[in-house]
């Protein structure tokens, strides 16, 4: 209809009559770009937020894990064995083992698959990175901590728990020493994930943006808490 009346228009040299229909012409494809943005922002910030919760959930998820599966079980395993040790026994190593698969699920891969890039500030988008890729090693490492468990630890539990000791049961022989002290160091690195973990969730739920990592705030929980952490309060307006 539009294009009938500026055809005629043109025709008739009514040139008042071309300007307002291709006004209106202009107008109407103005319009319709910009609600094609909308819809497309809208679909982007949509989009934004069902990633985000499932981050804040995987992340609050592997805060359970962290703490309450792992730490504190190696904690208080640690602390029975050291018990029965000074009592003068030969306990056998303690030991942890993981139900189920002994790494975490690859979250950010399949996340990463789905180009998640622009959806995150630089500083962001780093802690995240930076965060599964730790996560990623420390399951490495605990693959190798739980590898010496199960081929020599495992097969002589039952038998005679002086092979773990020196001849004159006094102490741990070096390889079960060094292994026990593996697992020490495993438990501070979950702890430092944990903290980790808490701060991206606090992050990620505050919609804020941040002008340092998460690695340069005080990390540090306290006991019996999981996410009370402070954070790091230099904002960017």
């Amino acid at each position: 209809m539009i294009l009938r009346r500026l055809t005629d228009a043109l025709r008739k040299q009514d040139w008042f009559t071309v300007v307002i229909e291709t006004l209106i012409v202009m107008f109407g494809v103005f319009l319709g770009l910009q609600v094609n943005n909308w819809n497309e922002a809208r679909a982007a910030e949509s989009r934004r937020a069902e990633i985000i919760r499932a981050l804040a959930t995987d992340l609050r998820d592997a805060i359970y894990v962290q703490e309450q599966l792992q730490v504190r079980v190696i904690d208080t395993g640690l602390t029975v064995w050291h018990a029965a040790y000074e009592r003068g026994e030969q306990p056998v190593p303690f030991y942890f083992r993981i139900d189920g698969s002994d790494k975490a699920p690859l979250t950010w891969t399949v996340l990463q698959q789905m180009d998640i890039a622009g959806l995150f500030d630089p500083v962001m988008l780093f802690d995240l990175n930076f965060y599964y890729s730790e996560l990623d090693g420390v399951g490495e490492k605990y693959v190798r901590y739980v590898t010496f468990v199960e081929t020599e630890i495992l097969p002589y539990e039952k038998s005679d728990s002086m092979h773990f000791y020196t001849p004159d049961g006094k102490s741990l022989r070096p390889t079960y020493q060094a292994n026990m002290e593996r697992l020490r160091e495993y438990r501070g690195e979950v702890r430092r994930l944990s903290s980790w973990s808490a701060c991206l969730t606090e992050r990620l739920e505050s919609g804020k943006e941040f002008s340092a990592s998460c690695l340069r705030t005080d990390q540090s929980i306290p006991e019996g808490s999981l996410l009370n952490q402070p954070l790091n309060p230099e904002i960017i307006p």
